[in-house]
């Protein structure tokens, strides 16, 4: 039945499409974080199926997560690494002045203070567009890194709100644990990877242009002359639907 040129069994059916697809990839993001060393690659993978559900791709969330999750898992986990260690460096860097600061009120504490908040701040925020960058292109992992901090500067204001969005996330995990867990578990991962793309796919969308060839999959990297900075440059390599692209690489 239809109102207004409008399909409310289609909706509905679409709107049980999409829960089914959060609660597959709630799952398969769990099993595949749960050695540890492998959170990159899941975390690659699930924005891969993410955002290929946010273009309208949807029903092969688990064949794209693993399609991903083997293409992109060394050097997601490389990109992981060296996250992980950056942001445990920062961390305890940062909570180190704090005690000195709240234990000896140490004037030097302040400064430097500041300066471990800024820097945390840019390791989340490479983080934050590190592994969606990952799922998209092919880089070496210094010019992904590069173009995720490049990338959360120019998209500051989206940038600041998936901070918020985490936050409220880790804050549902401190204050409700076992409602947070089940609830995430079994959908809210999958909900939350869909939300996350969606505004990776804005951040993404000056450098992408639709494919000559009306596909679903195939993507073109647009050479712009207001891309990541004013002196970029651009390789040509290619895809992760395995298509030649020319994959942004910004350069200072």
């Amino acid at each position: 039945m239809s109102v207004e040129g409008m399909n409310y069994d289609n909706m509905f059916i679409r709107i049980l499409n999409r829960v089914g697809d959060c609660m597959i990839l709630s799952l398969c993001f769990l099993i595949g974080c749960i050695p540890i060393f492998t959170i990159g690659a899941s975390v690659t993978a699930t924005y891969y199926a993410a955002m290929k559900g946010v273009r309208g791709d949807d029903g092969y969330v688990f064949k794209n997560y693993i399609k991903s999750f083997k293409e992109n898992f060394k050097q997601s986990t490389i990109i992981w690494l060296i996250m992980a260690v950056i942001l445990f460096v920062f961390g305890v860097d940062l909570w180190f002045w704090l005690k000195q600061w709240q234990d000896a009120r140490a004037d030097i504490a302040k400064p430097m203070i500041a300066i471990s908040v800024i820097l945390l701040a840019v390791a989340v925020f490479i983080t934050m567009y590190v592994f969606p960058l990952q799922s998209k292109f092919d880089n070496t992992i210094k010019v992904q890194i590069r173009n995720a901090f490049l990338l959360s500067i120019k998209n500051f204001p989206i940038t600041l709100l998936l901070v918020i969005l985490t936050v409220i996330i880790v804050w549902c995990f401190y204050y409700q644990t076992a409602i947070a867990v089940v609830g995430f578990a079994i959908f809210g991962f999958g909900a939350c990877a869909y939300i996350y793309a969606y505004f990776m796919s804005i951040c993404f969308r000056p450098y992408l242009k639709p494919a000559p060839v009306a596909t679903a999959d195939e993507w073109h990297v647009e050479d712009e002359d207001d891309d990541i900075n004013e002196t970029d440059e651009v390789d040509e390599t290619v895809d992760k639907d395995g298509k030649t692209d020319e994959a942004v690489d910004a350069t200072e």
